[in-house]
């Protein structure tokens, strides 16, 4: 007799929200470290803590993909249709994270007076 591996709805829910939780740290990284490089950049800091900016960034990114990829695998195995929404979302949100940063740190220190 062959005992099958069962998963319960409940264990891929819990799957589902921690890497729900890991992808919006990851996120909230890149968006972070395209803040920072917009302000190294205008406020013309040493050169070399510039140069870890953009490979931190790249970290974050191929990470976020790599999460978003997880997610749409556990997403699939509920619904076929749902295949690389995260993926795609990822791709774009990731890929314009360094313009919307550069754009939200222009308009804080707009408000802010400095």
């Amino acid at each position: 007799m062959e005992k099958r591996f069962t998963v319960s709805s409940y264990q891929v829910e819990q799957t589902k929200e921690l890497l729900l939780k890991v992808w919006t740290v990851l996120l909230m990284g890149l968006y972070s470290v395209g803040f920072l490089q917009e302000k190294m950049l205008v406020e013309k800091v040493v050169e070399s803590t510039k140069e870890v900016l953009p490979d931190i960034a790249k970290l974050l990114f191929f990470a976020l993909m790599f999460v978003s990829f997880l997610i749409d695998i556990v997403e699939m195995r509920e619904n076929k249709d749902k295949a690389y929404r995260f993926l795609l979302l990822s791709l774009i949100l990731g890929g314009l994270s360094a313009t919307f940063s550069a754009m939200q740190y222009h308009a804080l220190t707009s408000v802010m007076g400095g």
